[in-house]
């Protein structure tokens, strides 16, 4: 089914205003299908102009004008098709660069140089997480004295096959007993103990606990001696010595 629309004034018009022609040269009627689209607007646009107007106007400037002719029926028919002027794409929002994590220079990480197989691993592993705990809070890191590294691992080693826990043992007496019987002198010292199945769990613990973290953090001590021993109901049973 076809519908004839108003398009004769609008070709009349346009006619007028872009080429000039008298308004009688330019009669032109087309008929437009019920369903259509921009597309099937245009070439029937340029078909009948084509074909009535062949004679007065070159094939460049029919098509010119079957352009126009075609965007403005096609607004006011309302027909699919028209593609509306591209907007420009949003620009996409600004993606904030991470934050880069604060590293500390390794000289004020890490300990003096302990002796080649001074520590074992393990020990090593405990030693830096101190180190790393007390540089953050802008103190000095401890150096490893080999000296309490012996008797803190002759204390988790009694610990292990006493079946005890505690810092006063049968056999050692208490830590600052153990210091002196071993030669080693100081002004302040302290001990912490900890069972547990790995270095990081037991550091993680020791670091919740007010007192053992008031040692780590001790501004007071000066050096550290690590001692791990495998066994007991933990795991690994950890002693830490600290004198200033």
């Amino acid at each position: 089914m076809l519908r004839k629309f108003s398009a004769l004034l609008a070709l009349v018009l346009v006619l007028t205003l872009c080429v000039g022609l008298p308004v009688q040269a330019a009669t032109v009627t087309i008929r437009v299908p019920a369903e259509t689209n921009y597309a099937s607007l245009y070439q029937k646009i340029q078909s009948e102009l084509e074909e009535q107007l062949g004679g007065i106007l070159s094939s460049a400037t029919i098509a010119e004008l079957a352009k126009k002719l075609a965007g403005q029926l096609a607004s006011r028919l309302n027909v699919d098709g028209v593609s509306p002027a591209p907007q420009p794409a949003p620009a996409p929002a600004p993606n904030p660069a991470p934050e880069p994590e604060p590293v500390s220079p390794p000289s004020q990480v890490s300990p003096q140089p302990v002796p080649e197989g001074g520590l074992t691993p393990d020990e090593a592993r405990m030693v830096e997480l101190v180190n790393q705990e007390r540089v953050k809070a802008g103190l000095k890191p401890l150096v490893v004295d080999m000296r309490l590294v012996e008797t803190a691992r002759a204390k988790s080693r009694d610990m292990i096959e006493g079946s005890y826990f505690g810092h006063n043992s049968p056999v050692l007496g208490s830590p600052f007993e153990q210091m002196r019987r071993s030669g080693i002198s100081y002004h302040y010292a302290g001990e912490n103990l900890a069972g547990a199945p790995t270095v990081e769990q037991a550091h993680a613990a020791l670091m919740k606990s007010p007192g053992h973290r008031a040692n780590i953090l001790n501004p007071n001590f000066t050096r550290i001696g690590v001692g791990i021993a495998d066994g007991g109901p933990y795991g690994k049973m950890f002693t830490q010595q600290f004198i200033g």
